[in-house]
């Protein structure tokens, strides 16, 4: 140690000089370390860990299990010089479309990829109910032996098995002792299973839970909602958090046929109806005076927010709780569309169609939703109902997947695709048609035009994720054709990169369908040198 610290000039190891002084430190420190080491008592071995529960689920197929491993290597891929992407498929956004077709086809992950699968779910939320559920009850068992992955802990049962919902004793066990996110997921397996059995769980033990507690119990009952739950909803209207009562009056107006409704439409029609005196059939409304105590038991919440009047916000609240159904009587047996159509007095329009807008979404009403989307090529300005996107878009959600497409591709053959991005992301992937064609016919369009391209790359993501795989026929085109000669600079390059890179992640999904179907996999697409912009040429 002397020797080590002075160094061997200064003082050699005993019996070496020179040269060899410092390899024989090193010699003699080196046989020391190894007696030292032989001569330890072996300690007390840890108690191995419980082996890993079985997963009866089917091995993904060999083709698809490598495309796994691409997609998580990829997905921590450093960003790409000066944030062009350039023209090869985006894998950290494939992985989720990736992960939720492999748990659709009920495969499970291979074990040496959960290390990494469970990195990408800890790293990504959006990433974890698919990745947990294609990880199954083996990576839950790996997600205890590191603290890294506790977040998979918080899900059903805290990474345990539910008792079976027909188990009364194991069911009451977990639920009066378990974790609050065990028994969430415990009351909806109850629920699901048997819902009277769920509801009774709840009511035992409402009045003894915590207020945030209790609101998300009850928000829990949104699935498998039905009148059968209208008692215990009524009670929960006297709660003393104002969370709660606000939550169970809305579940309550989603049962158009409950007492609720009832009331909440005795109080709208006093407020809204038809002057027949004018020249035209005219809307008129008389907003609430005051928010009594009744109104207020009901859930109409007293106090507005900054910067709204409060009989305009008392108004809303009890429209939007009101069945619609009670309106075609009002309104002297009109439709739907016909209501909309109607002129509001005193610029109460805007207040009043977006009660209706939150009712018909509310309530799943189709009819009403149709009548308040209006046409999609009249300009959202000028036509009958909402003009507002973000309201047509919760009001497309409750239309079916193919009247949905049909009318966002009527909408942005109409209007383009600058204020069609928050309608694009409520329709079903992949895209069906003719909204895919209306996409790809629009984006060439601003191409052509000369449009700024950056302006588009939301648009193009999309496209990218949601867009039916073969349409990569269809964007053989526009990627191949140079854009407008008076383009922004550089911007030509952009739209030739974004088309291209388009047609490669088109088909890197098709083969990602096929590979995780077991089929053979679709041929990579072959460059062609003699084609402009490289256009990918399929074999065959």
């Amino acid at each position: 140690m002397t020797s080590a610290l002075l160094g061997t000039d200064r003082r050699p190891p005993s019996g070496t000089r020179g040269a060899g002084a410092a390899g024989a430190l090193l010699d003699a420190a080196a046989r020391r370390t190894l007696r030292r080491r032989a001569g330890l008592r072996p300690g007390p071995a840890a108690v191995p860990p419980e082996p890993a529960p079985d997963d009866p689920r089917p091995a993904l197929p060999e083709a698809a299990r490598r495309r796994l491993d691409g997609l998580l290597a990829g997905r921590a891929a450093p960003a790409p010089a000066g944030g062009r992407r350039g023209a090869a498929p985006d894998l950290a956004e494939l992985l989720p479309q990736w992960l939720a077709l492999a748990v659709e086809r009920g495969y499970k992950a291979p074990p040496a990829a959960l290390p990494a699968l469970l990195d990408a779910a800890r790293a990504r939320t959006d990433l974890r109910p698919r990745a947990l559920a294609l990880a199954g009850p083996r990576g839950l068992w790996l997600a205890r032996l590191n603290p890294e992955w506790r977040f998979a802990l918080r899900g059903a049962g805290a990474g345990g098995t539910l008792p079976d919902p027909g188990d009364a004793a194991a069911v009451r066990e977990l639920w009066e002792e378990g974790l609050f996110a065990e028994r969430v997921a415990l009351l909806a397996a109850v629920r699901a299973e048997d819902p009277a059995a769920g509801r009774a769980l709840l009511a035992g033990t409402w009045s003894a839970e915590r207020a945030e507690d209790r609101l998300m119990f009850l928000d829990s009952l949104r699935a498998g909602l039905s009148a059968a739950d209208e008692e215990f909803l009524e009670t929960a209207l006297a709660d003393r958090s104002r969370n709660v009562r606000a939550t169970a009056a809305e579940l309550l107006s989603a049962l158009p046929g409950s007492a609720f409704a009832g009331r909440m439409a005795a109080r709208a029609v006093t407020c809204v109806g038809l002057d027949r005196t004018a020249s035209v059939p005219t809307v008129v409304v008389e907003a609430p005076h005051e928010c009594d105590e009744e109104m207020r038991r009901d859930g109409v919440v007293a106090v507005p927010p900054s910067g709204r009047g409060e009989r305009s916000w008392w108004l809303g609240q009890l429209v939007e709780a009101a069945p619609l159904s009670c309106w075609p009587a009002r309104f002297g047996g009109r439709t739907p569309e016909q209501i909309v159509a109607l002129p509001v007095a005193d610029d109460w329009r805007a207040e009043l169609h977006a009660a209706w807008c939150r009712a018909a979404v509310r309530q799943r009403d189709a009819a009403w939703s149709r009548a308040l989307l209006g046409a999609p090529a009249v300009p959202p300005a000028t036509g009958p109902g909402t003009a507002s996107l973000a309201e047509r878009a919760q009001l497309l959600a409750t239309l079916g997947p193919e009247e949905r497409a049909r009318w966002v591709a009527a909408f942005v053959a109409a209007h383009g695709l600058s204020e069609a991005f928050q309608l694009l992301g409520v329709c079903a992937v992949p895209w069906a048609e003719p909204l895919g064609e209306a996409v790809i016919d629009a984006l060439d369009s601003a191409r052509d035009a000369g449009s700024y391209p950056w302006s588009f790359s939301g648009v193009m993501g999309l496209a990218e994720r949601c867009l039916s795989p073969s349409a990569a026929r269809r964007l053989e085109s526009p990627a191949s054709v140079p854009g407008a000669e008076d383009a922004s600079p550089g911007a030509d390059a952009y739209w030739s990169e974004a088309f291209r890179r388009l047609v490669a992640t088109l088909d890197l999904r098709a083969r990602m369908y096929a590979e995780l179907d077991g089929a053979p996999a679709v041929p990579p697409a072959r460059r062609d040198p003699s084609r402009p912009h490289g256009v990918p040429v399929r074999e065959g």
